[in-house]
Formats: structure tokens, sequence, C-alpha cells
């Protein structure tokens, strides 16, 4: 059969083609494939937005505390320079000493508390309040270079920061090892 008629016969036989009717269900599938619906949970979104503007809020403020200390800091070094009297040797000595003690527990306290971050915001509260009655003090020491009840004030200050840092780590440690041995407690041994 050549295709003229191949189609000459498809042409003629069409009512015997076309006697049958597809089932009514199947047409019920096909109409009911439609593209999933994707549904977005706004509040779970919500959440991460805010944690996210929180830790950038955080960190903004932390930075800007930082670089304020510092330059506090360079401050009070390069007017006490001009000053030889040894009380504000030793204020020098005492800062750089208490400065880096500080320093250093902070750090090892926010490891500590790198989950809980309502410790950290106590923590940073504290010293901040701290460093208000430290600038308050240097504001007196400018007044009066020599005052030794002011210079005392300013170590002690130091001293209290520092303490507060130490019982934070020993807390925190408490509650690790307590963390730790009930952890180890629940655990099962196989024999």
């Amino acid at each position: 059969m050549s295709i003229d008629e191949l189609e000459k016969y498809i042409l003629d036989h069409r009512g015997q083609f076309d006697d049958q009717e597809p089932d009514p269900a199947l047409w019920e599938k096909v109409d009911t494939r439609k593209a999933p619906v994707i549904r977005i949970n706004w509040k779970d979104i919500a959440w991460k937005a805010a944690a996210v503007a929180a830790i950038f809020v955080a960190s903004y403020y932390f930075h800007d505390y930082m670089a304020s200390r510092k330059q506090s800091s360079q401050n009070l070094m390069s007017k006490n320079a001009e000053v030889n009297s040894p009380i504000v040797r030793e204020l020098i000595e005492a800062e750089a000493y208490y400065t880096s003690q500080i320093d250093m527990r902070k750090e090892e306290v926010f490891r500590l508390t790198a989950s809980n971050p309502e410790v950290r915001r106590e923590i940073n509260l504290e010293m901040v309040e701290l460093d208000r009655v430290f600038t308050e003090l240097k504001e007196d020491l400018k007044d009066n270079a020599d005052n030794e009840e002011v210079i005392e004030a300013m170590i002690q200050n130091y001293r209290l920061k520092l303490d507060i840092l130490e019982e934070m780590l020993l807390r925190l440690k408490q509650s690790n090892e307590s963390q730790n041995e009930k952890s180890h407690e629940d655990t099962p041994v196989e024999l």
C-alpha cells in the first residue's frame, strides 16, 4: 500500500476507528494532575529573620563596644603617659594586666555559652554597666590625675569585672560537668 491508498483507506473506514470512547475515570485522573501547592510557613521564616536581626544587632553593639573600649583605653594611656607619677604607672600596669585577663575570661565564657545567648546577653549587660562606671571614674581622673582614690576605684572596677567573669566560668564549668555526668548516667552500658 502506498501512502495515498492508506490515507484513502483511513478516510473510508473512519467510522470504524471512532467507535470506542475512553473511560470517564481516565479524564478525572488527567484533570486532577495539578502542580503541587507549596506552602510557606511564615512563622518559621519570621523566627529565622528575627534571629538574624538579633545576631546582627548584637554583633554591631559588640563591635561598637570593643572599638570604644579600645579608644578609651588608648586615650587614658596617652593622657597618663604625660604624668610620670608612680600612681599613674601603677594604673597603666594594672590596666594592661586586667584587660588581658578579662579578655581571656570573656573569650572562655563566650565559648562555654555558645548555645545560650541569654547568658551572653546578661554578661554583656554587666560588663557594659561596669564600663559605664569606669568611664565616670576616668572623667574624675581627668580632673585630678594624682587622686589615689580614683585610681584605686578604677583598679577595683577591673577586679570586679574579673571576679564576675571567674564566677561565671566556675558556674558554667560546674553546670557542664553536671550535665555530662547526667548524660553519662543515662547512657546504657553494654557488657
